[in-house]
């Protein structure tokens, strides 16, 4: 069973000095030496797959070209080559398997996409106290917020 888990929003320092911030989530994510490194990903529910920028596979160890070649459509409507590959990571207290494609893409953000996540958790946003909050779909939490939904639709 997988267990909740709540995360600050991210930060990022933009040129110019403006500052933007965003929904994200930690995971956790061996390198090739067999650490586990902590990275940022933004929330994404318009993302059906996990994203990462090629650049990060030689990091981890892993050859993009030996997963399967893939096109994704962005909000820019262009296709940007990728290869999916399935990575074990951390979340929380949770040990995962999901889906990621590397884009092709030097300027790719990191994304945890719906694949593998969506449907094991509710996800709540919480923009006034700058968090977000993965409730394990069968939590007591998550039924309470469902209840709420089913009040007010």
């Amino acid at each position: 069973m997988s267990k909740s888990s709540v995360f600050p929003y991210g930060i990022t320092l933009r040129e110019g000095g403006t500052i933007d911030i965003f929904p994200s989530a930690e995971i956790k994510i061996q390198s090739k030496e067999r650490e586990w490194l902590s990275i940022f990903l933004l929330i994404d529910s318009g993302a059906a797959l996990s994203a990462l920028p090629r650049s990060d596979s030689s990091f981890l160890g892993i050859n993009v070209e030996k997963g399967s070649l893939m096109y994704i459509y962005g909000v820019s409507g262009q296709p940007v080559r990728g290869w999916r590959h399935n990575l074990d990571i951390r979340f929380g207290n949770n040990a995962m398997n999901l889906p990621f494609v590397f884009l092709d893409n030097p300027n790719t953000p990191r994304v945890l996409g719906r694949a593998g996540m969506f449907e094991k958790f509710s996800i709540v946003f919480d923009e006034h106290g700058k968090r977000s909050g993965f409730l394990n779909s069968a939590s007591r939490e998550a039924k309470e917020v469902g209840k709420i939904l089913s009040r007010i639709s």
